[in-house]
């Protein structure tokens, strides 16, 4: 029989595994003895070490040596005690906080320390289980996940969606959603919080409908399996739990085999700067205004997670930079900070083996087309865009001000280099973004290659062909510049991409996005100039169609709202008004030029003008006439 692990959780002072049986879908909780470990600093340690042996409930206690933070440079003398009672840590954890004693390394929650040093990965295959001892099979990356019934819920253009393993839903109702969920027999269930908290609100049995619900956000469930199995958290640890939590977790595992503490009492002071330093270096990556307009044959050369890679060749961490105590230091030219290389930080030794698991995964996709390589290669993306993220993040455990600039500084020199070698073949750079560099002028695949490998050889960071457009257009701004994440074009495959424009936000009504999308549709479908040129009125004129509509109002108030899933951004300013008449996820649409709750079947008089003001500005971010001669390169 094929036995998974889905979850482990405390009970009774103990851990419970729940164990998914997947031939008769069946669920079953089995105990098993693992070791919760406590620390303490302070005081005369091999006293306490003593005391703690003969408490109730401890089976050992002893003093080690741990490097202390910010810099991790110092020593300081721990007491470790281990026990199998959760309850007996805590009391002993709060006992010592009374005596003035400190406790440390509190995250991550202790049953994750526990599964990671008895090697238990959740969203694994059991290998033996029984007498309370488990062992489990060795992850290979290529395997797949197991078969269960699981339920993602969401929330998009105004309509409640469920994903199952057979079927996606899409429901207006709330009551018609929340019974259709509670009717399935779940395994698992994934939900946006604010689709979750509607639907309980509505029908209490959705709340029963699966073994356990994860309310973190609509992810896949193999995204969240991935980030469950990389980290060590439990399903029962995940609800609400941030990509930036999944990352730190990582991080303080690695922290703990090296016998770095982990104390939240310490931080690391930024040196004090002048004004034109700070003009100088903390201006974050390369970000190109580009010329609005057409642009002709254009190669797109992105680097393979950049940020993460600069992290990891250049040993960027928050205790690796500025460190006053170094024998190897390395001081780059485009930087202020200096990097010490003694030993590997904790943040790149992290994310090293990520960036090697997010290429296989990409790999396997591309060999297999299975969509859960794909939805893997997702959650581990999205970990290490959390790298660079959290490295400036004040409550970052790992990461410092000035471990974030190194990385934006090295950045902007990548992209330098990268902009001259493309210019030294004859060629120029027309936009530039974070990590793309859009070049105008080349005519195949082909060269596409050649540049990417030139860049490469300029750089030392690997890269690829995202894109080869046959023409590539950059919308204009109301002030007549472009915007740097605002473009779209024509790929040499006859496929598209589209990237900023109201047809991809959303909180787009459906109405302007199928407007748009219809107009770009005709646009795609020219590959010379003078396709273009005479697609180009077809597509404009497109908008004049949704236009009448609206004006004769034949139009389904559902095409015209406004979806808002989350709470409103700055709770310390007074919400707006929909945000006071109704509770997330918002149906909005617009009343006298206001958003105003939609509610089911309560007749609304939507605001004409605002509408067409939408779909006018949709029109804007379509090319005109004149824009197709302009650029031919």
């Amino acid at each position: 029989m094929t036995e998974w692990i889905l979850d482990a959780y405390i009970s009774s002072n103990r851990v419970l595994l729940r164990v998914y049986r997947e031939e008769d879908g069946s669920l079953v909780d089995q105990r098993v003895d693992l070791d919760f470990y406590g620390y303490i600093a302070g005081g005369e340690v091999e006293r306490v070490a003593e005391e703690l042996r003969g408490v109730d409930g401890v089976e050992d206690a002893w003093v080690e040596e741990w490097r202390s933070p910010p810099f991790y440079d110092s020593k300081v003398r721990v007491v470790v005690f281990k026990t199998r009672s959760y309850s007996a840590l805590r009391r002993v954890q709060r006992e010592s906080e009374l005596r003035g004693l400190r406790v440390l390394n509190t995250f991550p929650h202790p049953l994750v320390e526990a599964l990671h040093r008895a090697g238990v990965k959740p969203l694994t295959r059991v290998k033996y289980l029984g007498a309370r001892r488990i062992v489990v099979e060795e992850w290979d990356p290529s395997s797949r996940d197991p078969v269960l019934e699981y339920a993602v819920l969401g929330f998009s253009e105004g309509y409640f969606t469920v994903e199952t393993p057979s079927e996606t839903q899409r429901f207006w109702s709330v009551r018609e959603t929340a019974e259709y969920v509670a009717s399935r027999k779940l395994h698992i269930g994934f939900a946006d919080p604010y689709v979750y908290a509607k639907l309980v609100e509505t029908e209490p049995r959705v709340a029963t409908s699966a073994y356990k619900w994860v309310t973190g956000g609509a992810f896949s469930p193999h995204e969240y399996f991935e980030w469950s199995r990389l980290s060590y958290t439990p399903l029962s640890l995940m609800s609400n739990v941030t990509i930036g939590r999944i990352l730190t977790t990582i991080e303080a595992l690695h922290a703990r085999r090296l016998r770095m503490l982990i104390d939240k009492s310490k931080s690391r002071r930024e040196s004090w700067r002048s004004l034109r330093e700070l003009v100088e270096f903390d201006r974050g990556g390369v970000v190109y205004q580009p010329k609005p307009g057409l642009y002709w044959c254009v190669c797109q050369v992105d680097f393979k997670s950049l940020y993460p890679s600069i992290i990891v060749e250049y040993n960027v961490s928050g205790e690796t930079v500025n460190k006053p105590t170094c024998s190897n230091t390395l001081t780059p030219d485009w930087t202020l900070h200096g990097i010490c290389l003694d030993e590997e930080g904790v943040v790149p030794a992290s994310i090293r083996e990520l960036i090697e698991l997010k290429d296989l995964y990409d790999e396997l996709y591309k060999k297999t087309g299975v969509r859960v390589y794909s939805e893997r290669k997702s959650a581990v993306k999205w970990i290490l865009v959390a790298s660079f993220g959290y490295l400036g993040y004040r409550n970052s455990l790992f990461g410092s001000v000035s471990a974030h600039e190194v990385v934006t500084s090295t950045s902007r020199e990548v992209m330098r280099r990268a902009r001259l070698a493309v210019e030294r073949e004859g060629f120029r750079v027309v936009h530039a973004i974070v990590d793309s560099v859009f070049i105008a002028g080349v005519k195949s695949t082909s060269e596409c290659l050649v540049l990417k490998e030139r860049v490469e050889e300029a750089t030392g960071f690997r890269a690829k062909v995202e894109a080869h457009y046959v023409w590539l257009y950059i919308p204009r701004s109301l002030s007549s510049r472009g915007v740097a994440n605002k473009y779209y074009g024509l790929l040499s495959d006859n496929t598209w991409k589209v990237k900023g424009v109201l047809a991809v936000h959303r909180d787009t009504p459906p109405l302007v996005k199928r407007a748009q999308l219809e107009a770009l549709a005709i646009l795609f479908k020219a590959k010379t100039p003078g396709e273009l040129a005479e697609r180009v009125l077809e597509a404009r004129s497109v908008i004049d169609k949704y236009v009448e509509l609206l004006e004769a109002r034949r139009v389904d108030p559902r095409d015209l709202v406004v979806s808002r899933s989350s709470r409103v951004r700055g709770e310390y300013k007074k919400p707006p008004l929909y945000a006071q008449l109704s509770s997330a996820p918002y149906r909005l649409i617009y009343v006298q030029g206001k958003l105003t709750p939609l509610h089911e079947n309560t007749p609304v008089n939507y605001d004409v003008d605002k509408y067409i003001d939408l779909l006018e500005k949709a029109r804007r971010e379509l090319p005109d006439v004149s824009d197709v001669f302009k650029n031919t390169y």
